[in-house]
Formats: structure tokens, sequence, C-alpha cells
């Protein structure tokens, strides 16, 4: 059966990743998305959280001789699609949507949808639109990631009106700006890279009711524009759940507080309001005047150890009481079981012990050699990343994205009490964002 593939550069960016999400909802479910074996660091971050919603195989997923049409998304060089080389030379149809300029190495193609816009995902916002075709928010959220990332958030030169109208489309499909900036980071000029490298060094961690709270400051003789910035790329880089930056300019003379936030619990603007500041939830700032950066300092904490800060906790979406499995059973009654109860995997006990986890992809290793009449045991997860109750969704979301995986066991002094997914994480993160 001929087959119609998506395919993107090597190195893939997030602007290759949001085209490639994009072409796929515009071509359709019988299109098949094929990503390189090299990613981005941001792609691999993003990817560690949203793979099961995305379907992405490799190259070697489809032959060569199945291809009826390549359609390649944000390049159009050859030396950037050697993985897909044969593809591209077995393929009748070559398509291809690009906004870089042309080269002596572009590929021939027979269809090309070339514009000089700031992001590829930008072209398929736009025919999207024009095949009136709905985004759904994760979607939506992938594409202006996309746009922001190839833009520098609508900032850069290349920037065009045609970006500004599909961000603006995109935040009108559902897009969530909160998620987009978790995974994006910026780039820095000489002072504001001086000036991360001290608050890095310099962060306190505060905690308030059990939500972590940054705090980074420093020092400039000279006043340093994009503050904000640096503090971002301190919330970003970390996954804290908010930072505040404290920085003294000229001698004392002026502190600045900037925060970020990216849980609706730690409320900004409501906070630096009490030193004369404002903002909103997520944002905001406040000044002091001949005072030293040590008093600011102390006068925060104190205003932090009186806030109303409640987050939300693992035990607020668990899932309890849950089904379990026991290690003796074979894979097959395991498989049967995941489902009834329709889930991707489910912890495996020892009489009330927990002794492991058993994920759909270890039953399907198990099926491919048929070794389906074996037990659990045999292909269960032994060393289980668990998590207990009392600990706040950011934690949760930090393991998560550490060590790659899609469910937590949720322990209360050492017994199994409930279990976390990732669905549970993203539909608080998407609705609850």
């Amino acid at each position: 059966m001929s087959k119609r593939i998506i395919v993107t550069h090597q190195n893939s960016d997030l602007d290759a990743l949001a085209s490639l999400v994009g072409a796929h909802t515009l071509y359709g479910p019988d299109a098949v998305c094929l990503r390189p074996g090299h990613i981005s660091n941001h792609v691999k971050r993003y990817l560690s959280l949203h793979k099961d919603q995305l379907e992405l195989g490799r190259p070697d997923d489809v032959a060569p001789d199945e291809v009826s049409e390549v359609v390649v998304v944000d390049v159009r060089k050859a030396s950037r699609l050697r993985e897909f080389e044969e593809h591209l030379a077995a393929a009748e149809r070559v398509t291809v949507w690009d906004h870089h300029p042309a080269s002596d190495d572009d590929i021939p193609a027979d269809e090309l949808h070339i514009e000089p816009t700031g992001a590829c995902a930008t072209l398929l916002c736009e025919a999207l639109q024009q095949g009136d075709i709905e985004l759904g928010e994760s979607v939506a959220t992938l594409m202006l990631m996309g746009i922001y990332a190839d833009t520098g958030r609508l900032s850069f030169e290349s920037t065009t009106a045609r970006d500004v109208d599909a961000a603006a489309c995109l935040l009108r499909c559902g897009a969530r700006l909160p998620v987009v900036n978790r995974f994006l980071q910026d780039q820095f000029s000489v002072d504001q890279q001086k000036l991360l490298a001290e608050m890095m060094f310099s962060t306190e961690e505060v905690e308030v009711n059990g939500a972590d709270i940054v705090l980074a400051t420093g020092r400039s003789d000279d006043y340093v524009k994009g503050v904000a910035g640096v503090v971002e790329h301190i919330l970003n880089m970390g996954g804290h759940e908010a930072v505040f930056g404290i920085v003294e300019f000229d001698g004392g003379r002026r502190v600045e507080i900037i925060g970020r936030s990216q849980v609706p619990y730690v409320q900004v603007g409501s906070l630096l309001e009490r030193l004369g500041g404002g903002g909103h939830d997520g944002a905001g700032g406040a000044s002091a005047k001949q005072t030293s950066l040590e008093d600011v300092v102390e006068d925060f904490k104190r205003l932090l150890s009186e806030a109303t800060i409640n987050p939300t906790r693992v035990r607020d979406l668990m899932s309890s009481p849950i089904e379990t499995l026991d290690r003796e059973m074979t894979l097959r009654e395991a498989a049967d079981r995941l489902d009834r109860w329709n889930v991707t995997g489910a912890p495996v006990v020892e009489g009330d012990a927990l002794d492991g986890i058993l994920s759909r992809r270890d039953i399907e290793g198990a099926r491919e050699s048929a070794r389906l009449d074996l037990p659990v045991s045999s292909h269960m997860s032994h060393e289980v990343v668990t998590i207990e109750s009392g600990e706040s969704l950011e934690d949760a979301l930090e393991l998560m994205t550490e060590y790659d995986i899609g469910r937590l066991p949720v322990l209360d002094d050492g017994r199994l009490v409930g279990i976390i997914t990732r669905t549970d994480v993203l539909k608080n993160l998407y609705e609850g964002s």
C-alpha cells in the first residue's frame, strides 16, 4: 500500500516539530510523520512529556518502496535530509513547505509552498485556516511554540505580519501561553549573560506550604535592560514553580524585583502589589529606591511567609483506588486486564508491596518475541520511580520529564495509595495553567 510520509530536517527544532504536526493535521491521519534520529534539546524536552500524543515514527518505519509522496517541512536542502534520501528518490511526488531562502543544494520538488515568513509553522497555520480545519489546543500550542521559537517571540527582524496573524489565530484556537513559555529559552546580551551567571550562582529556594519558590539575586553598576528575560530563563531552565529576581543597580540607589510564575497558586502581581508594584498572576514587578539588596530580600521573604500559597498536590489528581497486577500472572492475562481497564500501564504488586510496573510497551515487546505466556515479573520495570501523595504536581512533572516515564505510583509511608499519569498532568497543565 502506497503511503504519504511527512519529514523534516535533522537536529529538528521546535519550528520543525510544529510544522511536522501541522502538516499531519492538514493532510489527515493517513499520512505518516517520520522524525529524524537527531533532534534538538528543546524538542527532546517537549517530547518527553507529549510523545504519547504525537504519532511520530522513525525513517526505518516506512520502507522507501512503500512511499508514494514525501511532504518535506521546514527544509529543502538535500544535505539536511540524508536520512530520507531513499524515500525521496523512490517517491512519485515531492511537496515542500519551507520559509528558508533557496540554495544550490535544494531537492527537486513537484509542488512548492515557499514564503519568506519568520517560521514554517506560519505557512501551515495559514493552510489550515484556508481549509477550515479545526485545531486542538495542544496542536495550536505546539505551532505557536514553533513560531515563537523561530521569531524570538515575534521580535526578530525576520518576523512578518503573517507570523503575527498566525500567532493570533493559534491563540484563538486555544494555544496555551504558559505551556509555550515553559519550553522556550531566550538569547541574551553580554550584560544579561553576566547578570544571569551571577543570579544563577546566588539562587536560594524558599519553601512556602510545599511550593518551591526561587529567589535569585544580583548586582550591577549599570542598569541592565531585559532583566525580565533573565528571570524567565531561570524559571524555564530550572523548572521552578516561581522565580523572583531581585537585582540592585547603581550601587544601591535602585533595586528591582521581577517575578515570574508558571503555576496558578503563586500570584505574582498580588504579591508585588504589597511592595508598591503590580502585574498579573504570572508576571509582575516592583522597585525600591535608596535601599540595599539585603533589606529588600529580607522584606520579600517576610512577605512570602505571610502569603497564601496552596499548590495542587499529587493527591488532588491521582487515581485511587487503582487496579494492580500480580507478578506471577502471565503477560497475556496482564494485556487483557490493561485492555479491560483502558489504561496504558499498571503497578505490579507482591502482597501489599509495590514490586514493579508494567506498560503496554513492555507487553508489545513480549508479544513480538512470542513470550506472552511468561510471568509479568519477566518484563516489568523493577526500578520504579514513585512519589508521595503530598508532593506538588510540579514535582510529579519534574520526575516524569527527568526519567521519561508516563506514570508514577503514589505512596504514603511506603504503602501504594494511587497512581498519577502523564495524562493527568497534561490535563491539568492545559486546563489548569
